[in-house]
C-alpha cells in the first residue's frame, strides 16, 4: 500500500479511504479460525420436483449425489454454504413421501465432519411446487416444508439467523467466509404480491441492522433465462413480477450484490446485472427440470476470490458426471468491483491497471510478452468486452471503418476522423464498440441508437458518473473546463486554465468516476469530492491514473523518462516514446499528446 510517511499518500488515505472488510475467518459459519486463502465456495441446488417426486425420468439418487458431493468435497472446495433455489418437491401437501425424500437428501449436509461441527450450513427457498394453494405466501399452506425445514429444525444451528412471520417460509442465515460477512436472505414465492411488500419491508430491516455484511438475496423466482441460449451477452433477461418488486424495493441497499433464483426451466440458465448508485447487483438464475430426466442432477458450484475480486461458475452433474462449458455455464465475473470504474486495463484479473502500450501493431504489457497484433494505423481499444473482468486486446482501424479483437471477431462502424471510445453502455457488464465523430457531434454504437451531444472544443470523456454500471455520455470542454454529460452540465469548482487535462475516474471506491483535472503547469491533481488539490507531478508528465493498488479505486500517477511514477514508488516501463503509452485513454491523448 502507499506509504503514510508520505504527505501525498496521508491524504489519499485520509479523503479516499474506504471501510475494508472484518478480519478473515473460516468458510463453515465458525466466527473465529483463520482463513488466510480468502478463496470458498457457494454450492447451489437448483429445482429439485422431479427428483424428489421422481417423475419424467428423475429419481430421488440424483438429489442425494448432489448433497454426497458437497459434502465430500467441501473441505477440498472450502464450500462456505449450500443453497437450494426452491421446488423441493412437486406436489406441496399432496405426496409426503417427496418431504420425506427431500430429508433424507438434505439431511446429509448436516453430518458432522472437521471443520463443520454442526455439518455444512444451507438455507432453503419456498417455490411455487413447495406451496398448496400454489403461489399464495399467506393463503397457501407450507405444513410438510415446515415439518422437515422450519424454524424448530434450524434454530440451534449457529448460522441461522432467523425468520419472517410464525413459519421458516422466509428466513435469513448468517455466515462468514474469505474474511467477509454475508447475510442471505430468502423470500417466500409470491406470484400475485400476496405479501411482497411484508416481505420487503422485513428483508429492508435486515439489510439495515446487518449493514456490515455482504447480502445475497434468494427467491425461487427472480429473472428469465438468456435470450440467446449458451452466452451470457445480447440482451438481459426480464425480471420476474416478483423478481422486479424484490429488487426495486431492495437495490437501494448497497451490501445487495448478488441475487439467485430458479423457477424457469425451459432454457434454464440467465444472468443480468443492474447498477445503482455505485452498486452492481448481479442475478443469476440456474433450473434444469424441463430438461431429460428432470434436469439429470445439475447443480452449480461458484467460487469467490476475494483477492482477485472474482466470482467463477461452474456447473455439473455428480450424478452423470457431465459438465456444461459453454458461456453461460461455465464463466467468471467480477465480484464487487465492476469494470466501469474499478477495473480499468486489468489484463490479468488481479484488479490491478498493468501499463500498456501500442504501437504498429506491437503490444507491450508490463510484466508479460510483447504480442503481434494489428498494424500501423490502427488504433488501440483494449477492453472487457466478454465480461469477464479483464480486459481484451482490440484494434479500430479507422482506414476501414472496422474494430478488430485479438479473438478474431469484427466489427463495422466508424470512419476515418473517428475517435473510438469503447465501453460498456448498456450496463450489461460487456464493454461496447463506440466512436465519437467530431465532425458531425455524434456517439456512434454497435446495435444500439446514435447519440447526437458534443461541442467544438469538447473532447469525449464518458465515464460512469452516477454509478449505475452504465457509461455515461460526455465531454469536458478545452475553452472553459466545463464537464457536460448525458446527465447535465456537471461544475467541477475549478477555475479555468488552459491546458488541464480531464482525467476522470474512481478515487473514492465509491463505485462512481469523479470528475477531476491534471494541471501540468502547476503540478496538480484537482479531484470533485476532494476539497484541496493533490500536488504531484510537473509539465510534460502523462497523467495515468489507474487501479495500481487491488482496492477498488484508482490513483493518480504520471508517465515520465520511461517510468510509472506513484508517489510511493517508480515502476520501469520503456514504450519508445509517450505518445505509444496508452494507459490515458486515445480520446484525451488525441488532443494533448
Amino acid at each position: 500500500m502507499i506509504s503514510a510517511k508520505n504527505n501525498f499518500s496521508v491524504l489519499l488515505i485520509a479523503l479516499l479511504l474506504v471501510s475494508g472488510c472484518s478480519p478473515k475467518v473460516a468458510g463453515n459459519g465458525n466466527t473465529t479460525d483463520e482463513d488466510i486463502s480468502g478463496e470458498f465456495s457457494i454450492a447451489v441446488l437448483p429445482d429439485t420436483q422431479y427428483y424428489t417426486s421422481e417423475k419424467n425420468g428423475g429419481k430421488k439418487e440424483m438429489f442425494t449425489a448432489q448433497t454426497q458431493w458437497i459434502v465430500n468435497n467441501a473441505v477440498k472446495e472450502n464450500i462456505a454454504y449450500v443453497i437450494h433455489l426452491g421446488d423441493i418437491s412437486d406436489d406441496g401437501e399432496k405426496f409426503p413421501e417427496q418431504w420425506v425424500n427431500a430429508a433424507e437428501s438434505m439431511y446429509v449436509l448436516e453430518k458432522p465432519q472437521s471443520g463443520y461441527p454442526q455439518g455444512i450450513p444451507y438455507g432453503m427457498a419456498v417455490g411455487n411446487h413447495d406451496q398448496t394453494k400454489s403461489q399464495y405466501p399467506l393463503s397457501g399452506k407450507t405444513d410438510q416444508y415446515n415439518k422437515y425445514f422450519g424454524i424448530e429444525h434450524f434454530k440451534n444451528k449457529k448460522w441461522y439467523g432467523g425468520h419472517y412471520r410464525d413459519d421458516n417460509d422466509s428466513h435469513y442465515d448468517l455466515f462468514i467466509a474469505g474474511g467477509i460477512k454475508f447475510i442471505s436472505i430468502f423470500l417466500e414465492y409470491d406470484s400475485y404480491d400476496e405479501d411482497i411488500e411484508g416481505m420487503n419491508k422485513w428483508a429492508s430491516q435486515l439489510l439495515e441492522k446487518y449493514s456490515d455484511r455482504k447480502a445475497i438475496l434468494v427467491s425461487h423466482s427472480m429473472i428469465h433465462f438468456n435470450k440467446t441460449v449458451g452466452t451470457n451477452e445480447k440482451g438481459f433477461p426480464a425480471f420476474s413480477k416478483q423478481g422486479k418488486r424484490i429488487f426495486d424495493g431492495l437495490k437501494r441497499f448497497p451490501n445487495v450484490f448478488l441475487t439467485l433464483s430458479g423457477h424457469v426451466g425451459d432454457n434454464g440458465e440467465g444472468y443480468r446485472q443492474d447498477g445503482y448508485a455505485g452498486n452492481v447487483v448481479k442475478s443469476l438464475l440456474s433450473d434444469y427440470q424441463s430438461r431429460p430426466n428432470g434436469g439429470h442432477g445439475l447443480m452449480r458450484l461458484m467460487k469467490f476470490s476475494k483477492s482477485r475480486d472474482l466470482i467463477s461458475v461452474r456447473t455439473f452433474s455428480p450424478f452423470t458426471g457431465e459438465e456444461e462449458k459453454d458461456a453461460d455455464s461455465q464463466f467468471t465475473l467480477p465480484l464487487f468491483h465492476h469494470t466501469n470504474v474499478a477495473r480499468y486495463l486489468d489484463y490479468n484479473n488481479d484488479q490491478t491497471t498493468e501499463l500498456m502500450s501500442f504501437s504498429a501493431g506491437n503490444w507491450k504489457i508490463a510484466n508479460h510478452a510483447d504480442i503481434a497484433f494489428g498494424k500501423a494505423g490502427d488504433i488501440a481499444v483494449p477492453a472487457d468486452y466478454n465480461g469477464d473482468g479483464k480486459v481484451e486486446l482490440a484494434v479500430f482501424r479507422p482506414s476501414e471503418g472496422k474494430f478488430y479483437t485479438q479473438d478474431g471477431k469484427t466489427v463495422i462502424l466508424g470512419r476515418n476522423g473517428d475517435i473510438p471510445v469503447c465501453g460498456d453502455y448498456n450496463g450489461d457488464g460487456f464493454a461496447d464498440f463506440a466512436v465519437y465523430r467530431p465532425a458531425n457531434l455524434t456517439w456512434y454504437f454497435d446495435g444500439m441508437d446514435s447519440i447526437r451531444f458534443g461541442h467544438k472544443m469538447g473532447i469525449p470523456v464518458p465515464a460512469d458518473y452516477d454509478g449505475d454500471g452504465i457509461l455515461d455520455v460526455g465531454f469536458f470542454r478545452r475553452d472553459n473546463s466545463l464537464w457536460q454529460t448525458s446527465l447535465g452540465n456537471i461544475p467541477l469548482q475549478v477555475q479555468h486554465v488552459a491546458g488541464d487535462i480531464p482525467v476522470p475516474a474512481d478515487y473514492n471506491g465509491d463505485g462512481k468516476a469523479e470528475m477531476a483535472v491534471f494541471r501540468p503547469s502547476t503540478g496538480e491533481w484537482i479531484i470533485d469530492k476532494i476539497k484541496q488539490p493533490v500536488k504531484f507531478g510537473q509539465a510534460g508528465d502523462i497523467p495515468v491514473p489507474g487501479n495500481y493498488y487491488n482496492d477498488g479505486k484508482a490513483y493518480p500517477a504520471v508517465y515520465r523518462n520511461n517510468k510509472l511514477i506513484l508517489q510511493n514508488k517508480e515502476v520501469d516501463f520503456k514504450t519508445g516514446n509517450k505518445e505509444t503509452l496508452i494507459n490515458l485513454p486515445y480520446a484525451i491523448r488525441k488532443f494533448f499528446f
